[in-house]
């Protein structure tokens, strides 16, 4: 009989272990989802340009960036062109480093933040193709051009490679090709870009 009332005490015993480990495990489960569900994920940070022709040609397009983190923990800023009304063939598109378009030649140099050049760095008239604002070529065929590609060299957000500066940016986009041409010769009429054809000024979009 002390033999069955101590089983029973026993039984009694583990019941209540196993029912504060239930509880306790469930605690964590809360916890940890609690934890889950306050977690934001950070809002994306995206800028528009309206593309409009530097002459009276009639020009019209969009450009869209969108700044996201990189498992590197860089800054990454996906950028896509659609455009058409533009001459078939390559043409240079550049970041500028003024929000003007009125005329063209108001939006100033390249945006460069740098320093990303090689051998001159901190001259910026002597830093192309390693501006911060020097994107890829776009192919035009037909009147109409679509480009999409990635960028480590500037950003949206605030910081010292932000292009919404204190004079903000512009997207031009030139009536040539970007010939890259190395530090030499990068001078010449014509390796940039040349002429500019059509121009949009960043601005930042709230979604």
């Amino acid at each position: 009989m002390k033999s069955s009332a101590k089983n029973r005490k026993t039984g009694r015993g583990l019941s209540v272990t196993s029912g504060l480990i239930a509880i306790a495990a469930a605690s964590v489960t809360a916890c940890s989802t609690g934890e889950q569900s306050q977690q934001v994920p950070e809002a994306a940070v995206i800028a528009r340009a309206e593309i409009r022709s530097c002459s009276d040609t009639e020009v019209t397009g969009t450009a869209v960036f969108r700044e996201r983190s990189s498992t590197e923990g860089i800054k990454l800023v996906d950028f896509s062109l659609e455009v058409s009304g533009l001459t078939d063939g390559r043409h240079a598109v550049h970041v500028h480093e003024t929000a003007a378009c009125e005329p063209c030649g108001a939006a100033g140099g390249h945006h460069d933040p740098g320093p990303f050049g090689v051998t001159t760095p901190d001259a910026p008239d002597f830093n192309h193709p390693f501006h911060g604002g020097d994107l890829i070529n776009l192919e035009v065929k037909d009147g109409v051009g679509t480009l999409s590609t990635t960028s480590s060299r500037f950003t949206l957000s605030p910081g010292r490679m932000s292009v919404f500066d204190a004079d903000g940016s512009t997207l031009i986009i030139h009536s040539g090709t970007d010939k890259y041409c190395d530090q030499e010769n990068e001078l010449e009429p014509g390796c940039a870009g040349g002429a500019r054809d059509a121009c949009g000024i960043l601005v930042l979009v709230v979604e």
